[in-house]
């Protein structure tokens, strides 16, 4: 009967963590597969692939961060978004984010998961 009960308490456990889907945030993981540092790279990421991620309307309306948490200036032609990243070193990856404004803690409290995006160069 114990085993029934553990069974049926870690399945709730998975459940709700798969249902606190964090929709706030995506992230966008660009990997330098080469073997030299590439500079001034412009990197294009899909709006729609973006979208599905993130609850907004528009990509004009989300901030993209850098690695610093920074905000980083990006373009969109509606198709996709575009921006400049001034270096990433030889078999590296660099991490930005696109959030739909600034969330605050209790926002993200059971906000378990969040999604990336791959980009490689």
């Amino acid at each position: 009967m114990k085993i029934l009960v553990t069974i049926a308490t870690v399945a709730t456990m998975a459940l709700l963590l798969v249902a606190c889907d964090n929709k706030s945030t995506v992230n966008i993981l660009i990997a330098n597969e080469h073997n030299s540092d590439t500079t001034n790279v412009v990197v294009n990421v899909a709006v729609e692939e973006i979208l599905q991620h993130v609850d907004a309307q528009s990509v004009d309306s989300l901030t993209l961060l850098n690695e610093k948490n920074q905000p980083v200036a990006f373009t969109s032609d509606g198709k996709n978004i575009q921006f400049t990243i001034p270096v990433i070193q030889a078999r590296s990856q660099k991490n930005y984010s696109l959030n739909t404004g600034n969330p605050s803690l209790s926002d993200n409290l059971f906000s378990f998961r969040t999604t990336s995006i791959n980009v490689e160069l």
